[in-house]
């Protein structure tokens, strides 16, 4: 299993870690990590090294000096799990504002293309059903701004997200649903339109 993203601030932590044991062959004290990175109390060091632990980045062993008692996980650990953000929702039906989340959401490897950027969305609304693409789903897409005709997309119109199949017309885009109780979706030249990411798998959890 792959470990979570760190924040900004716990890859602070780490590296410095990382970096002292390289240098040293032993890791730093709590006041060492404090002096270092200019942090005002030793708490400050406990709960990002808490953090650390809790997300499988480092270990700490029974019995030993506490103080100094820092095993380091690498963050390079190969894996065959991605962890994707889960950025909010997206309209099957009409569209519906993008929310942003802080959500990540664990996917296979497979399932991610080489190259480029994912990210997963969660699914509001049955337009997609024939496509078995179900109320409550979440959709791992591949981050672009073009598509082939006939792929599934995430677009934004006038800044409301949607997922439906993408077809380029003479003069206009049309966002086609995949049930039959839904109209498709005509965006002309004077609206603001945007395709986000191409559909590359789905993850569906069974309650």
């Amino acid at each position: 299993m792959s470990l979570p993203p760190l924040t900004e601030k716990e890859s602070r932590v780490y590296d410095f870690i990382e970096q002292y044991f390289a240098e040293n062959t032993r890791p730093p004290s709590y006041e060492e990590i404090r002096s270092a990175l200019g942090y005002a109390r030793i708490s400050s060091v406990q709960d990002f090294l808490a953090q650390l632990k809790q997300k499988g980045y480092l270990r700490v062993p029974i019995g030993a000096n506490k103080k100094r008692a820092i095993e380091l996980v690498s963050k390079k650990r190969i894996s065959d799990v991605e962890h994707l953000p889960l950025l909010g929702r997206v309209a099957a039906g009409l569209p519906i504002e993008a929310i942003e989340s802080k959500e990540y959401i664990e996917v296979p490897r497979s399932m991610l293309t080489a190259h480029g950027t994912h990210f997963a969305l969660r699914v509001a609304g049955q337009s997609m059903r024939d496509d078995a693409i179900l109320d409550g789903d979440i959709v791992i897409l591949k981050k672009q701004n073009s598509a082939e005709n006939g792929q599934i997309v995430v677009a934004l119109i006038e800044g409301e997200a949607t997922i439906k199949r993408y077809y380029r017309k003479k003069n206009r885009v049309e966002l086609h649903p995949a049930n039959p109780e839904f109209k498709v979706i005509t965006v002309d030249e004077s609206e603001s339109f945007s395709i986000e990411g191409v559909l590359k798998g789905l993850v569906r959890r069974w309650d």
